[in-house]
């Protein structure tokens, strides 16, 4: 798997024995970016990290900086020797927890996300993740990646639902933007 663009682009990601792990797409990643437009300068919220490839295609894109989060300490020690290697680890920040249970945790912070994107394990339980959007910047985006046959109820509050395979992309906004401009195929909410 490889970056798809900017500074790292080409690089090759660590595969990852785990069948468990579902790496999203570079054709869902690319599509993903293409919908964000630019994401320069970005805080990044990578939940259910896996191998980081969305994380380490927002940094290779100009976010400022990327904190990954997954239950696996084996994925986030690759996550932190891949991004050693690629000379980024300042920007990387990785955190060992239930995402639901950082979640609730990172709700009694002051810490904001101009994107925070999360790809769960497609099972039938898809948690609601709408729990993550309090912790959104004001024109700040939430994408869920969700099994496009199985979308939750929950899905229909994005502003709108792209469709790649197996894979959708539901997509949140945050309406109260002041210092961001919508991307051009995205609507706004109230979050």
């Amino acid at each position: 798997m490889r970056i798809t663009a900017g500074e790292l682009h080409g690089r090759v990601l660590q595969s990852v024995k785990d069948k468990n792990v579902r790496p999203t797409s570079s054709k869902t990643r690319e599509a993903l970016f293409n919908i964000l437009g630019s994401v320069e300068n970005f805080k990044v919220l990578d939940l259910y990290a896996g191998t980081g490839s969305v994380g380490f295609e927002a940094i290779s894109r100009g976010a400022s900086s990327v904190c990954m989060v997954d239950i696996s300490g084996k994925l986030l020690h690759t996550i932190k020797e891949t991004a050693e290697k690629w000379h980024i680890a300042e920007r990387v920040i990785c955190f060992k927890n239930d995402v639901l249970r950082f979640a609730m945790q990172a709700l009694q912070s002051p810490e904001k996300y101009d994107l925070i994107f999360a790809d769960p394990p497609f099972t039938e339980n898809y948690p609601d993740l709408r729990i993550c959007l309090p912790m959104l910047n004001e024109g700040g985006y939430a994408v869920f990646e969700m099994p496009a046959r199985n979308t939750p109820q929950w899905a229909n509050e994005a502003v709108k639902i792209r469709n790649y395979g197996e894979a959708s992309l539901a997509i949140f906004q945050c309406t109260l933007c002041s210092h961001l401009s919508p991307a051009p195929s995205v609507s706004s909410v109230q979050c």
